[in-house]
């Protein structure tokens, strides 16, 4: 059973989130809070597996709340919600250590397809998002800037390793796809997180789509 935290300011969308998240078979919501100082006070008491943080809170806002929690904990996974889609939000929001980002105009039904794939150790960026993120690059000429960018060096693995990352792929599968040891695979991991400057798989896969590597 997934245990899910919700933090978000909207209390009639909050509610209807935790309705319809009550009716996933392999959920539970323990918990749910409207603001990022409430949240510092009860997560860390709280057995909890993955946090649905909304960005937009009062006060502390959800990417700060987000940064301070997982320096509380650094195991807890948090998909950050929001009606924004600027693509400046969401790397804020994966440099604070979250690993998934989900539009509140997306289909209610994405969402329990990326708490799964969070819980699994996966990463996950919606596809309202992603695409936005895309057509930002696009209309910014990212051809031009790319060229001026520094492009890390990789060895063929590692291109291979950032390529089954970019698919949603966890480690144990890379392992497998590969042939190699998910002891190898996470070290791989490390050394593409550390040569693109990042600090998880989201904000690799996002930098790798930036320097148009993926």
């Amino acid at each position: 059973m997934i245990r899910v935290f919700l933090v978000d300011d909207h209390k009639i969308l909050a509610q209807a989130l935790i309705d319809f998240l009550g009716g996933q078979e392999d959920m539970k919501c323990v918990g749910i809070v409207h603001s990022g100082t409430e949240a510092l006070e009860v997560i860390p008491k709280t057995a909890v597996d993955v946090v649905l943080m909304d960005i937009g809170l009062p006060g502390m806002d959800g990417i700060s709340c987000c940064e301070a929690l997982l320096k509380i904990n650094d195991q807890l996974k948090i998909i950050g919600l929001s009606t924004h889609l600027e693509t400046s939000i969401v790397k804020r929001l994966f440099k604070a250590g979250a690993t998934g980002y989900v539009s509140k105009a997306a289909d209610l039904k994405e969402l329990p397809v990326a708490i799964r794939k969070i819980h699994e150790g996966r990463t996950y960026l919606g596809e309202i998002v992603r695409q936005n993120y895309l057509d930002d690059l696009s209309g910014q000429g990212s051809t031009i800037k790319v060229r001026q960018q520094y492009l890390p060096k990789l060895t063929r693995r590692e291109k291979e390793v950032l390529g089954l990352i970019a698919r949603e792929m966890t480690t144990e599968e890379i392992g497998q796809e590969l042939f190699i040891s998910s002891n190898t695979v996470q070290t791989h991991r490390k050394n593409l997180i550390s040569k693109f400057g990042v600090r998880n798989s989201v904000g690799l896969v996002l930098k790798a789509l930036e320097l148009q590597l993926i």
